[in-house]
């Protein structure tokens, strides 16, 4: 097969989730392949929930008087994530032969995030869904359609 290492931006929406299965079913009975399942933590939010002594709002620059607690707050984040993720799975890859990740990657802008992941991770092919919600939301940009343009590999958009 072509494919061993392919990335599933995930999201939790109904699309994702059907990215989920396309890679399922791509990979699921390959022992040497690998399935990233990855979720981005949009920056703006990343500290949402976690102790700190700045409270998060969307969209503006957090100020942190220190980098340890910067970097507690985004392992935080990562492992709240995660976790979610985890449990929304359930039990949809306990019958795959291939090695399964979960991974939260913080980035200002998700198709960013998205394409920062699969090249530190050298994935073959990015697996994602896409919303389909018409025109005019295409002209404004979405995730999926950035991403289709800023990889450099192969990107499949599941509808």
């Amino acid at each position: 097969m072509l494919y061993k290492n392919i990335m599933v931006a995930y999201d939790g929406s109904e699309p994702s989730t059907e990215a989920l299965v396309v890679a399922k079913d791509m990979l699921g009975d390959d022992p040497s392949a690998t399935i990233h399942i990855v979720s981005i933590i949009p920056l703006g939010m990343a500290g949402i929930g976690v102790e700190s002594p700045v409270s998060p709002i969307t969209g503006v620059s957090q100020i942190f008087p220190d980098m340890e607690t910067y970097e507690v707050m985004m392992e935080n984040s990562r492992a709240q994530t995660i976790e979610s993720v985890r449990e929304q799975l359930g039990d949809m890859f306990d019958d795959v032969q291939c090695k399964v990740t979960l991974g939260a990657y913080a980035s200002a802008k998700a198709s960013t995030g998205i394409c920062d992941y699969a090249k530190e991770h050298d994935v073959d092919m990015i697996i994602m869904g896409r919303r389909g919600l018409g025109a005019i939301r295409a002209m404004m940009g979405s995730v999926s359609y950035a991403v289709l343009h800023e990889a450099d590999i192969p990107v499949v958009t599941v509808k």
